[in-house]
């Protein structure tokens, strides 16, 4: 019974020390984050809609990449409005402003929008 006292307080020790590390280097990942999201201007007249396609929601960013922030989150079979499509070519994937924010093109309907720029 001490044995198995003794090891548990070992794991649980080990536990805390390694969830310390994590909380120790959050603020680094923040930062790699931000050095890691496009900033990419967005300028169309034209809004196309477009259903979300992404169950059960899609998120929303605030750059053109699965880095960026996560500012929101779309319901699955809502219609947004596209305006402009940006390829990161860091990721070779597509994405679109729209009235929401910016969303992964896989995500959405239709064709691309006209270019970001």
């Amino acid at each position: 019974m001490r044995r198995a006292l003794n090891r548990a307080a070992a794991v649980l020790t080990a536990l805390l020390i390694v969830i310390g590390a994590w909380t120790v280097q959050a603020p680094a990942a923040s930062a790699a984050v931000a050095a890691t999201c496009p900033s990419v201007r967005g300028s169309s007249n034209v809004e196309v809609p477009a259903r979300v396609l992404k169950s059960p929601r899609a998120a929303v960013h605030n750059g053109p990449a699965a880095a960026c922030r996560v500012t929101d989150y779309v319901p699955y079979g809502t219609t947004i409005y596209k305006t402009c499509s940006w390829m990161n070519l860091s990721t070779g994937n597509w994405w679109t402003l729209t009235n929401w924010g910016w969303i992964y093109e896989g995500y959405l309907d239709g064709n691309l929008a006209r270019p970001c720029g």
